[in-house]
């Protein structure tokens, strides 16, 4: 539903006059062969993106147009360029609230913002033009005045109350409204986003998809891996997506496991980006994904996250595979135990150990894989002790022989993964968690001084804060 900021300035503009005016620009610019774009299509490159918080973004009050208003060909006198056949634009993320002001927009130009709301947020989205403006809120993957969630046309100003339908980011595309097809009208406006109602609700931009490592770990049975974390999340307004992987086998096989997810969820979700949160092994098969080499999805991620994540590999499943010295039949059948695997496994399982071995991931994966610079990368790792003497975290009983074999190799770890192997992009330091505690487990008990579910909520606030 529209409303008015000043009923007395705005009035309608009648539909049949709409389609009069077109028709007859239509005969006017016969001979034009205008833009090589549909009016729907986006024309900048795919997985472009000027937002905040993923690169740089335009100035206020520049038009981006690459024609000059009511410039014409030397050749025919037609107009340079065909209002029917807009050029878009992408500006900038507009977060609830804010605004801009001194747009300056011609009737060859489109406008698309960007701004997100959780899903039953109410958001107002008021203008102020110098003329006649068409205003519309619609899906990002697919920005279209036809396809509008909501949209209207205003005399001067006016304003657009929209309902999110689920959470995550839209388009609001800008454009003169120009029966006459005036290729030498421009305007300027300004934008306004305000939350007007279920303001307390939270989301980020693009859907959080839950990437989990290694899974079937000993007595877990059937709790979630990342314990009640997505019902969390989900309850403050994020979009959250749990990917499923074979429990154990290499990057090649989960990565594109993963790739199939991520595709499915951009079309479930109409998002242009999702990003992405994964534990342990989850977090090398997200670079997969992310990286040209790999899955080529860099233009579709706006920012990966891994926690306990060993980037440079764990000497632990060296050992396990007798690529480094040391008890291999110990280590494989602790490992094997750990993980839950039965014989018929076990193929597998040698495939994940060798994907997270130091052997493949600094000589191979790191060499290959190599990150996409249009991801946001960041890290976190868990920090434990034996007994809890030095740390704030009490080492899980299960980890013991795996934390004292690493230790002697490689020092301080989490029980599988050494703190040394973690930093990726930005890293973001210890927590007080072994590799299980990292993710709730077991049923939600980990140390005192950490609490999963905060952590997880910190995580895509930071994600929010940062316009991901």
């Amino acid at each position: 539903m529209a409303s008015s900021l000043d009923d007395s300035q705005t009035s309608r503009i009648p539909v049949a006059l709409l389609g009069w005016s077109l028709a007859l620009a239509c005969v006017a610019c016969a001979d034009d062969p205008g833009g090589d774009d549909e009016l729907g299509e986006t024309s900048t490159s795919e997985g472009s993106d000027t937002s905040a918080g993923e690169g740089g973004s335009e100035s206020q009050g520049e038009s981006g147009s690459s024609s000059e208003a009511g410039e014409s060909s030397s050749e025919s006198g037609a107009p340079a360029c065909d209002p029917s056949m807009p050029e878009r634009v992408e500006r900038e993320f507009l977060p609830a609230p804010s605004g801009v002001e001194g747009v300056t927009i011609d009737a060859c130009t489109e406008h698309v913002w960007w701004i997100s709301a959780a899903q039953g947020v109410e958001l107002t989205v008021s203008i102020a033009a110098g003329s006649d403006v068409e205003l519309a809120i619609s899906y990002p993957d697919a920005p279209s005045f036809d396809a509008a969630l909501a949209s209207d046309v205003f005399v001067d100003q006016g304003a657009i109350e929209f309902e999110s339908p689920r959470s995550g980011e839209f388009a609001l595309l800008v454009r003169t409204h120009n029966p006459a097809q005036d290729p030498a009208l421009a305007l300027d406006y300004a934008l306004e986003v305000a939350c007007t109602n279920q303001c307390e609700r939270e989301t980020t931009r693009f859907p959080i998809v839950l990437v989990h490592g290694w899974t079937g770990f000993e007595n877990i049975g059937p709790l979630t891996y990342f314990y009640n974390v997505r019902e969390d999340l989900e309850s403050l307004g994020y979009p959250i997506a749990t990917a499923v992987l074979d429990p154990y086998n290499s990057v090649d096989v989960r990565g594109e496991q993963l790739l199939a997810f991520v595709d499915a969820t951009l079309a479930n979700q109409r998002a242009r980006k999702v990003d992405l949160i994964g534990h342990s092994q989850g977090g090398i098969d997200s670079r997969y994904v992310a990286s040209e080499a790999g899955g080529a999805r860099g233009g579709q991620i706006g920012a990966l996250i891994t926690i306990g994540t060993p980037h440079q590999g764990t000497p632990f499943t060296d050992i396990a595979l007798g690529l480094l010295p040391g008890p291999t039949e110990q280590t494989l059948a602790f490992l094997l135990n750990f993980l839950g695997a039965t014989q018929e496994q076990e193929s597998d399982v040698l495939a994940s150990l060798y994907t997270l071995s130091e052997t493949y991931m600094q000589d191979e994966f790191n060499v290959v894989f190599v990150d996409d610079p249009r991801v946001e990368y960041w890290s976190w790792m868990g920090e434990t002790c034996v007994g809890g003497i030095g740390c704030d975290d009490i080492l899980d009983p299960l980890l013991v022989f795996s934390y004292q074999t690493i230790a002697a190799l490689a020092g301080p770890n989490d029980g599988l993964v050494p703190e040394s192997s973690a930093p990726w992009g930005e890293y973001l330091g210890l927590i007080p968690a072994d590799h299980i505690d990292e993710i709730g487990q077991i049923a939600g008990v980990t140390s005192p001084a950490y609490d999963h579910i905060e952590f997880f909520r910190d995580n895509a606030r930071m994600l929010r804060e940062n316009a991901y």
